[in-house]
């Protein structure tokens, strides 16, 4: 689900009340900015991380784990328009790859761990 809009629209409140609507855990909310380092591939790994908490449960629960939702707000700073180099390491390009993998089958393609993202954007 994509969710965009100028600040303060309301796209963060609404995100909190769709994950209260579908009696999904706590939802984990990501500022994506907070996800970007400096470092090459320390990024990546925070994203992955991401995962882990529903990547456990569905090994620990199987089909009965509890719905996991991973809320990205500002996603635009971190998923920006693929084959524009950041730098020469084409970090922007590597992040938005990383995501679509983990959106893809954040469970190494056993399984469907991940059932809802919602993503925040100030422009599309």
């Amino acid at each position: 689900m994509l969710l965009y809009g100028p600040p303060g629209s309301g796209k963060t409140l609404i995100s909190r009340s769709i994950c209260k609507l579908l009696n999904a855990k706590e939802p984990l909310i990501i500022n994506g900015p907070d996800v970007l380092n400096a470092f090459q591939g320390v990024s990546e790994r925070k994203i992955r991380s991401l995962f882990k908490a529903a990547n456990d449960d569905e090994n620990r629960y199987g089909a009965k784990s509890d719905l996991h939702i991973i809320i990205f707000d500002e996603i635009d700073s971190i998923a920006k328009k693929r084959g524009v180099a950041m730098g020469q390491y084409h970090m922007d390009d590597r992040l938005v790859n990383q995501l679509l993998t983990m959106f893809q089958d954040g469970k190494g393609g056993n399984g469907k761990v991940l059932d809802f993202v919602i993503l925040i954007s100030k422009s599309v």
